[in-house]
């Protein structure tokens, strides 16, 4: 060979050998970090060096709220991990990176090698990097740079959050967010995106009152609670018929609150006589919705006024109650002993008020109505002497009066669904404890759960509360019901023997909408910590046609359509396509490469003349069709009411919402055989083996979305032109280039090594070819498919 001939061959030599290069080079592996040494100096550090030592942690994922960490590279395979109370001055001079407009993970980003450009080598990553449960930041340059799945990638910089600074001098000052979940509010709140935040505040000896704040992107903002003192000097000599023995006398929180509703019914006489003009120069005044920078109907100032006005009228009952001479020394005595008795966890016995059955509407299927059946074939003179083109009007079964009577009816069906769990409600409306829970118990079948606590059979709850504390839901100022909704376990007890139960408490709608009881249900739950390692999917196999996941996970549903095949339904959502974040919109996709008895199924039911034949050479009725070219693989698909994916929904949907390419990379134990027929386990055991050639269609593992065979077996065809000029992608729904004839394939196939398997791989091929390592998959519009049960 010739020089010149061999010239693009060298050219290409060094990016090839680059291209080589596996993305653990560009990870920070967790065995780097090392534990137990001393910080060193950092110019304008953003992290608070309070005491005089700061040793390196080992890092612990999900990352604690309010803490700044920083990861710092002291050599090529050592990093240290710190975390302390941000530094305000100097994290104002960062860059920050939104994770999720980069559709980035924290465990996943603790990890990675960020790099100022392209041209860097995996030892010269940033030195210095920050985190927190949002974003990353760097000290040093606005754009960010990583490789995955052997391409470079881009982070672009985005608007800095904002830093609240609460500031009081009030003694046991108590905060609780409005609008950010989280148990406790810190003296710092980090990172606040730009908006308004609100606050409700308490403390010993001063009225209740909530508070909010604007909030500019980038910046401190200073919050100072103003509570005003709960004045005590007596105004109105009022008095009841509570003594501040019986509240002393009294054991249990109900007694309290019944005599706390004594003494509010003695002072009601009272209580106009106290001038509450004295109250309103005291108490805040509400903030304008201008002030905040918002208009009066945005969401959250909406629920700030609400929680504002509802503590103004609690605080000007208090303040009144207090300025009435001994009255307001019983007050002072009622109150605080409903909080000790608050305080306490809860457990109560209840007896069942009612048992219901819950139907599993994934599990009804089409049955014969035997009665109805026998009903419809007795002699009807009515019917009979109908004229012939009359149809009777049945809103349920829409049947059409026979008109041969020597033809026999068609039976009747009906729908039958199986029963999947039993409620068990407490109380009625209006009660203490008015809730129901849902679920079933260990050992039972629902329907033999059922069976039991309908019987007769002497049934028992014990309800254990994380709080002796009721709401209390008032209605136009007057208090109408104490109710419990802190519920955490419930045993149940049946004839003496306690059975094993899992399920969810449910509360009625007028408990569960109350502003307190939100604000509970949805408080911040601590995660457990663990040293930070790549993320790990979790996946169950139930059967061969799908799988069961994780519930934490965001799962599409799967759909067995008898026209289109089995489907997933996948949901609007973002992912790193081609080094962007892209945004797709919801579609359907097979679960499998379509087979060849789908194939021929499909193909019986065409006019003969739009018959495709199968050319498949390995032959088996769930075998992936092959030796298909593209435009009969798209014809098949629009046959049935789809198209070829785009390479952006084949993607989007083999990812199954991470950034690896190859899934394997998320398991402990990385291995392309558990997900894919490849090389390695087909093409090189030699043609004299049953492995040989494309497998059964779904034998290998799933993805985390219960789709299969995407690396491996067949190769696929996609929708897409292949253009090798073409560099742009659309920020939504990208459809490939708008120019040339070739098309798209992806996936790899039973003939390709383990690099080829990588789901961001693609290559492309004359729309006529064919081959026995290709095939195909259809897309849908998902609203084919709304409606339908699994």
């Amino acid at each position: 060979m010739s020089f010149t001939r061999m010239l693009p061959l060298l050219l290409l030599l060094p990016m090839m050998i680059w291209a080589a290069d596996s993305d653990k080079n560009f990870r920070v592996a967790p065995t780097m970090f090392k534990e137990g040494v001393l910080m060193e100096p950092v110019a304008n550090m953003a992290i608070v060096k309070k005491e005089s030592m700061i040793l390196s942690e080992s890092p612990m994922v999900p990352l604690r709220s309010n803490i700044m960490f920083m990861r710092h590279k002291k050599g090529p395979k050592e990093y240290l991990w710190f975390s302390g109370p941000i530094h305000v001055q100097n994290f104002e001079k960062l860059h920050a990176f939104s994770l999720a407009d980069n559709y980035l993970k924290p465990a996943e980003v603790m990890l990675m090698r960020f790099y100022g450009s392209q041209t860097s080598r995996a030892f010269q990553d940033e030195a210095d990097i920050y985190f927190d449960k949002e974003y990353l930041y760097s000290p040093r340059v606005p754009k960010l740079y990583f490789k995955k799945n052997g391409q470079w990638q881009m982070i672009q910089e985005t608007e800095r959050p904002g830093v609240i600074s609460l500031k009081s001098d009030i003694k046991d000052l108590e905060a609780v967010s409005l609008t950010v979940p989280m148990k406790n509010v810190p003296s710092l709140m980090y990172p606040i995106n730009a908006g308004v935040y609100a606050f409700s505040f308490s403390a010993p000896n001063h009225l209740p009152y909530v508070d909010a704040i604007s909030v500019p992107g980038g910046s401190m903002v200073e919050l100072k609670p103003e509570l005003p003192v709960a004045d005590t000097a007596s105004k109105v000599k009022a008095t009841t018929s509570v003594t501040l023995e019986a509240v002393a006398a009294a054991k249990t929180l109900e007694e309290t609150e019944a005599l706390f509703d004594i003494l509010a019914k003695d002072v009601q006489t009272k209580i106009e006589k106290v001038d509450t003009n004295e109250f309103d120069k005291i108490y805040p005044k509400l903030r304008k919705p201008l002030a905040l920078g918002v208009s009066g109907d945005d969401s959250v100032y909406i629920k700030y006024r609400h929680r504002y006005e509802g503590k103004r009228e609690e605080a000007k009952l208090n303040w009144r109650m207090n300025r009435m001479g001994s009255a307001s020394a019983v007050n002072v005595a009622v109150r605080r002993k409903i909080d000790s008795l608050q305080a306490i966890p809860h457990r109560v016995s209840l007896v069942p008020s009612s048992v219901e059955p819950i139907y599993d509407e994934n599990r009804c299927e089409e049955v014969i109505d035997t009665v109805a059946t026998q009903e419809q074939a007795k002699p009807d003179s009515a019917a009979t002497a109908a004229p012939k083109d009359s149809v009777a009007k049945d809103s349920v079964a829409k049947e059409t009066v026979a008109k041969d009577s020597a033809v026999a009816p068609a039976p009747k069906t009906k729908i039958v669904c199986k029963m999947g769990a039993v409620r068990i409600m407490y109380g009625k409306q209006g009660d203490r404890y008015d809730v129901s829970w849902v679920g079933n118990a260990e050992g039972y079948t629902a329907d033999s759960l059922y069976a039991l606590l309908t019987s007769g059979a002497s049934v028992r709850a014990f309800m254990s509360i994380e709080r002796n504390k009721p709401v209390w839901i008032y209605h136009e100022g007057v208090l109408t019901g104490r109710h419990h909704y802190r519920y955490e376990k419930m045993e149940l007890v049946v004839n003496k023997v306690q059975l094993m139960t899992h399920g969810a408490f449910e509360l009625p709608q007028y408990i569960y909408d109350d502003p307190e009881v939100q604000e509970w249900l949805n408080r911040p739950v601590e995660e457990t910590t663990h040293k930070v390692q790549e993320p790990k999917a979790k996946v169950f196999r139930v059967d061969d046609s799908g799988v069961t996941l994780d519930v934490s996970m965001k799962v599409p549903r799967v759909i067995r359509d008898r026209e289109r095949g089995t489907v997933a339904l996948i949901d609007s959502g973002s992912f790193r396509y081609k080094g962007k974040v892209v945004a797709m919109s919801p579609f359907a996709i097979h679960t499998t490469e379509v087979t060849q008895q789908f194939f021929k199924d499909v193909m019986a039911k065409q006019d003969s003349t739009n018959r495709i034949k199968d050319r498949s050479t390995y032959t088996g009725p769930r075998h992936p069709v092959h030796n298909i070219n593209w435009e009969n693989a798209q014809a098949f698909c629009k046959a049935i009411g789809g198209d070829l994916p785009t390479e952006a929904q084949w993607e989007f949907a083999g990812r199954a919402d991470n950034n690896e390419g190859a899934l394997w990379n998320l398991d402990e134990d990385p291995n392309p055989g558990v997900y894919a027929i490849y090389k390695a386990n087909s093409y090189s055991r030699g043609k004299k083996s049953p492995e040989y050639g494309p497998q059964p269609v779904s034998t290998k593992k799933s993805n985390a979305w219960g789709i299969f065979d995407m690396s491996g077996n067949v190769a696929e065809w996609t929708k897409d032109k292949y253009f090798m000029f073409s560099v742009w992608v659309e920020s939504s729904n990208p459809t490939g280039a708008m120019m040339g004839t070739a098309r798209i394939y992806k996936g790899g196939s039973w003939k390709d090594k383990e690099s080829l398997l990588n789901l961001t791989e693609s290559d492309d091929e004359d729309p006529r070819y064919w081959s026995d390592w290709l095939g195909f998959r259809c897309a849908f519009p998902r609203n084919l498919f709304e409606g339908q049960q699994k």
